[in-house]
This record gives C-alpha cells, sequence and structure tokens, in this order.
C-alpha cells in the first residue's frame, strides 16, 4: 500500500472535499455538515480549519479528512473505504492527540453508524452512554453513542510496530533484556554508543528500555528471523535524537538501513517532527553512511563522551529537516 500521509487541508482542496461530502452515502452519517453540500461550503471549511484537523492523502490525492482534539472525527470518500486507510489516518492523528499531552478524546456516532462503530472499536474506544445528536443533512434528532478514548487503551492496541522484508520492530518487553544486554554490552558495540558500557548491569539497562512503544523517548526491539538483533529509537526534548544499535554478527547485510529507514517514516507519518538529530562518532562509518543515506546531513562536529570507551571522541551531529527530504522512502 502506497504511504498514506496527513498535511494541513489546502485551499486547492476545497473540490475534492465538496465532490466526497455531496454525496448522501458520506454525509448522512456526519452530523455536522450542512445538505446540500457545496463547493463554498469546503472552501469555508478550509479557512476555517485547526491545527487538528488534517487531510487525509493517499496516491497523491485527498481521500478525506480527520479530527484529533477533545472530540475525535473522521470521514472518507466513498472510493477510499473498507481499505484500511480510515484506521490508519485515525492512528496517526491519534498519536499527535496524545504526543500532545492529552489524556484522551471522546467521539459520537449515530446509532446504525455500524461502520464508524466498528473503526472506533479497533482504536480502543470505549462506550459512555447513549445521547441524542441533531443531524444537519437528516435535519431531525437522532439516537446515537457516546465514546471516550484513553492514553493508556490507545497505546495497549496501536504501539509502533513495524513489519519489514526481513525485520520485525516491536516494543520492548522484559524477556529481550538479556539478548539485548549480551549484544549492547559487546565492546564493539558499546564503543559506538554513549550510555552503554561492557560492564554494565542488565537492571541498569532496563529502565531505559521501559515504554509502552507508543511516544518518544522509547526503545523498540529489532528481530531478525526470530531472534533478538538489536534496538532503535528515540529520545524526548526538543529535537529528538535517533538512536541504534545492531548485532555486530549481523553486520554487512543492509539491517541497519533497513531498520532505520521503517523507524523513522513510521515516526515521521505519525508525529510529522520538523528536525531529528543523531549523534555519530566519527570512527562510526556504517552508521554515517546509513544517515546519509536516509538524508540526514552532517552539521557540526564535536567531542562526545562514551561509557563504552570510558572516554570522549571526536563525533558529529547529523540532522534530518522536513525542508531537505520530506519523505525517508526511497
Amino acid at each position: 500500500m502506497a504511504a498514506l500521509v496527513l498535511t494541513r487541508p489546502w485551499p486547492e482542496d476545497a473540490p475534492a472535499i465538496a465532490d466526497a461530502l455531496s454525496g448522501w452515502d458520506v454525509a448522512q452519517w456526519l452530523t455536522a455538515v450542512p445538505w446540500p453540500y457545496g463547493l463554498d461550503d469546503a472552501a469555508a471549511f478550509v479557512a476555517g480549519a485547526g491545527l487538528d484537523e488534517h487531510a487525509v492523502r493517499h496516491e497523491g490525492r485527498l481521500v478525506g479528512m480527520v479530527r484529533a482534539s477533545a472530540s475525535f472525527g473522521i470521514w472518507m470518500a466513498q472510493d477510499a473505504q473498507g481499505r484500511g486507510l480510515a484506521e490508519r489516518a485515525a492512528v496517526l492523528a491519534l498519536s499527535r492527540r496524545f504526543l500532545g499531552g492529552a489524556d484522551e478524546t471522546r467521539a459520537n456516532h449515530v446509532q446504525d453508524n455500524t461502520r464508524c462503530a466498528a473503526l472506533l472499536a479497533r482504536l480502543g474506544f470505549q462506550p459512555c452512554g447513549q445521547v441524542t445528536l441533531w443531524s444537519q443533512p437528516r435535519q431531525q434528532q437522532l439516537p446515537g453513542l457516546s465514546l471516550r478514548l484513553s492514553r493508556q487503551d490507545f497505546a495497549r492496541r496501536h504501539p509502533i510496530v513495524l513489519t519489514t522484508p526481513r525485520l520485525l520492530i516491536q516494543p520492548f518487553q522484559p524477556a529481550d533484556l538479556p539478548d539485548l544486554h549480551r549484544i549492547v554490552t559487546i565492546p564493539e558495540v558499546a564503543s559506538k554508543l554513549l550510555v552503554f558500557h561492557p560492564d554494565m548491569a542488565p537492571e541498569e539497562m532496563e529502565p531505559l528500555f521501559r515504554s509502552d512503544g507508543l511516544l518518544p523517548p522509547m526503545r523498540l526491539t529489532v528481530r531478525h528471523g526470530g531472534r533478538i538483533a538489536g534496538s532503535i529509537g528515540i529520545s524526548g526534548g526538543d529535537p529528538w535524537r535517533v538512536f541504534y544499535f545492531l548485532d555486530p554478527a549481523l553486520a554487512g547485510q543492509g539491517l541497519g538501513e533497513e531498520m532505520a529507514r521503517a523507524f523513522l517514516n513510521e515516526i515521521i507519518a505519525r508525529f510529522d517532527p520538523p528536525e531529528l538529530l543523531a549523534d555519530v562518532f566519527l570512527d562510526n562509518l556504517p552508521s554515517r553512511r546509513l544517515l546519509k543515506n536516509l538524508g540526514f546531513q552532517r552539521e557540526e562536529d564535536q567531542m562526545l563522551f562514551s561509557a563504552g570507551r570510558g572516554e570522549a571522541a571526536p563525533a558529529a551531529i547529523y540532522r534530518w529537516h522536513r525542508k531537505m527530504r520530506p519523505w525517508l522512502l526511497a
């Protein structure tokens, strides 16, 4: 499936929005849109759209809209329904909602809108009670349901889990710790990293990996052929920093770039960061090549302390910027 992305709605989107919402099959389930829906209505919507109103784009065209604020709402054009696009768009938008610090969001739907009910259930929404909704298109009161989605319920259902041709990338589990500890304490690996060292105990490491895999900071576990191959993650703070390591027994197979490309594409799709950084020791040539291939540029040289070396060593900051390369996929 081609990448689905969220952007701001643009003035030139008005005809596509008007075309989608002029069809009764879509409009009948939306309580707030006027009916009939025309180009002027679409233009007014775009002009007043808030920062939490996202245009859903697939294969270069607008296929729907999703709002993820204190209230959640979504619609998809008729020809974009039934293809998994609505759920993916909702996951991206809700990830941004919870990144902003929100604890929950709410949603309502008309009682007989079974397709919407199924989508909200897959996202993790829980019913709160029955409501009565005024339908602008139908010009009448309709029975409906109110639902609530907590950050915790969303994280349980939609953490970052990625499958590439050779890798599985998923949230850390305590059972992963022995293998990760074995890899990261190899002197060859630790010397390329900042905080890990060969004498580090597993219990010192575990807090660094603990997360639900939804929001930064996080470190995910990477598997190859069913065995733990390494880890990739991202810091908190501003801007975010990317960090990763791979079992040296797997070096030279392109797995590092495969891992990083998949992970960074998902971070960009979910959170739309303006920039990303990576700190790399200058003698780590494979990592420098990997970052260059992903659109990062070497900017500032500096000395960085490595716990794995026990001293500072020459390093550089590599920076990816949205303006330089808006999408990592080649």
